[in-house]
């Protein structure tokens, strides 16, 4: 139960038992529950495209841009809602848990979190951008949540993202020349997640305690330090699914029981407050105020006891030579 690499053929199955489990969860409230999913809403239109639909007229009604809805082609491959959640799902978290074995079994314990849990019921991104982490070419999907995918890219650049955004705005602009000006007008009709909801979008570290999160730059080598800091910035819902690449943050098993109480410890404040006056706004600012505190916090504190090294590229290391050694950190790396 060490910090290494899980052996690939046991991380395989182990990834693929827990994608299953992911995308059976998520296929059952799917077709028990009629609350928007946030990945049909993508797969809707991308398969009104692809059965010959007016772009323009798609991405008049979506809260998301044509190159995001172009990146959901490739779950059209399955006809009905339910049976496209669970394949997205499965796919999704069995990147995740491959990823969460890069440093042993016990952050495994990051895949029962409330934020996963949460993820799963909703049919949310963030366990394939999660999955990105380790698995490059998911970088090629960032581009349906830009402001999520930039902070995955900072924790691990890879040209695979870089060509996800330039590959599917080109299409796009293929496509329909005049995609941008759709959607803003589906911006400006409020269309998100078809519901008119509407939330903050805030960052965390704007939120009371999530300052902390800035701290996390002096350990700016390591890609798990640049992934809090990014994500403390990155605008977002505030709700718990969005917490899930924290996930890959821990390291053995006291961290990780950690991060597995604090995430449900998160979610039993946030039921607790129930009812609130504003279902969306407060709601979302509810769950943002105690996963800003109860997970960003101490996941900051566990990354300030890890040594400032990570590799670099060596352009990058030679513009740093003149800098002080507590900032400049070292190019070896350990857990």
């Amino acid at each position: 139960m060490g910090d290494g690499p899980v052996p690939v053929r046991r991380r395989l199955a182990i990834s693929a038992g827990l994608g299953l489990l992911a995308g059976i969860v998520a296929q059952f409230w799917a077709m028990t529950q009629a609350k928007p999913r946030d990945f049909l809403v993508i797969w809707n239109a991308a398969r009104a495209i692809a059965q010959g639909a007016e772009p323009f007229t798609v991405a008049t009604h979506s809260f998301y841009p044509l190159p995001s809805i172009l990146a959901g082609v490739p779950w059209t491959i399955v006809s009905t809602p339910a049976a496209a959640c669970l394949l997205f799902m499965a796919v999704g978290a069995g990147a995740f848990a491959w990823a969460l074995m890069a440093n042993g079994y016990w952050p495994l314990l990051g895949f029962f979190s409330a934020g996963m849990y949460f993820a799963a019921e909703v049919v949310q991104w963030s366990p394939l951008f999660a999955g990105a982490y380790a698995i490059a070419p998911l970088a090629l999907f960032l581009v349906v949540k830009p402001h999520v995918g930039i902070a995955m890219w900072i924790a691990r650049p890879s040209w695979w993202g870089v060509a996800g955004v330039a590959g599917m705005c080109a299409i796009a602009f293929l496509v329909e020349p005049n995609w941008i000006g759709a959607w803003h007008a589906g911006l400006a009709k409020g269309a998100s997640l078809g519901t008119g909801a509407q939330y903050p979008y805030t960052s965390p570290v704007l939120l009371p305690g999530g300052f902390v999160a800035l701290l996390a730059l002096l350990r700016w080598r390591r890609p798990e330090a640049r992934l809090l800091f990014a994500l403390a910035c990155a605008p977002q819902s505030l709700l718990l699914y969005e917490t899930v690449p924290l996930a890959l943050i821990p390291r053995g098993w006291k961290e990780s029981a950690l991060y597995l109480a604090l995430s449900h410890l998160t979610l039993w404040y946030f039921l607790a407050q129930r009812p609130w006056p504003d279902e969306n706004l407060t709601k979302a600012l509810t769950s943002g105020r105690a996963y800003t505190l109860l997970l960003f916090v101490p996941l900051t504190l566990m990354i300030l006891r890890r040594p400032n090294e990570g590799s670099l590229p060596e352009w990058i290391e030679r513009r740093i030579t003149e800098w002080p050694a507590w900032l400049r950190g070292g190019a070896s790396m350990s857990a």
